[in-house]
């Protein structure tokens, strides 16, 4: 038995125990679902395929074919049993990107200097906007980060706080940086946190595991649209 083989076999003991969703203190996290990561014609995914022809492809299929469908399915979860949902974006808040970190501005400048256009859109630009398919309705919270992980930048801790809210299932683009980031921050500042681990993607699936393990190792658990689906159903119905 190899040491991933190992460690593969701590987890699921680990998984083990008991898992449960508390509907009136749960919150679903829809990180991301913009247009420039489900859609191609942006310059994200430009400059990825032009760096290597069809890199972004396979991801885009997964995007649409599995995992829009499975957050609007969470989205009608949470919604039927009145629990918040509540929409994650990133974007620049001034016209040349001074607000992003270091790490999103070099990403601007490839792209300045691979297609002429920045990457990371400012906030309320088309390409900014809620992929249609997974649109916000009226009422629901739409917050503009500039990091990676939510918590860094906006004010989703207290406004979680504030509304009674203890558990959040995360999905949403992408599953190794801006998914698990979230979902790490909000698990150490003592939030119950699920990873939906098919209503979010990676540029391989590789990566998409290697950073679902990473997560449910130490800071929370993974659980399909299915299964949590279930859970709120379960807890949702009388004793």
């Amino acid at each position: 038995m190899t040491d991933h083989d190992k460690v593969k076999e701590l987890l699921r003991t680990k998984d083990q125990a008991p898992l449960s969703i508390e509907p009136a203190t749960s919150a679903l996290i829809v990180v991301d679902v913009q247009r420039w990561f489900t859609r191609p014609d942006y310059p994200r995914a430009q400059i990825i395929d032009k760096l290597v022809s069809g890199a972004s492809d396979e991801y885009f299929e997964r995007v649409h074919t599995k995992v829009l469908g499975n957050i609007r399915r969470l989205q009608n979860a949470f919604r039927s049993h009145g629990l918040p949902v509540i929409f994650l974006a990133v974007g620049t808040c001034v016209p040349d990107g001074r607000d992003l970190p270091d790490w999103m501005r070099d990403f601007d400048r490839l792209g300045m200097e691979l297609l002429g256009s920045p990457v990371c859109p400012p906030v309320n630009d088309e390409s900014w906007q809620i992929d249609d398919a997974v649109a916000p309705l009226p009422g629901e919270m739409v917050l503009n980060k500039t990091s990676s992980g939510a918590l860094a930048s906006t004010r989703l801790d207290q406004t979680l706080h504030n509304m009674g809210i203890n558990s959040l299932v995360v999905c949403g683009l992408t599953t190794a940086v801006c998914v698990s980031q979230t979902a790490r921050e909000a698990a150490d500042r003592g939030f119950r946190v699920i990873i939906a681990e098919d209503a979010c993607t990676e540029m391989s699936e590789q990566m998409h595991e290697s950073a679902l393990l990473a997560f449910s190792w130490v800071f929370g658990r993974v659980r399909s649209t299915a299964e949590v689906v279930e859970l709120l159903g379960s807890a949702a119905a009388p004793g």
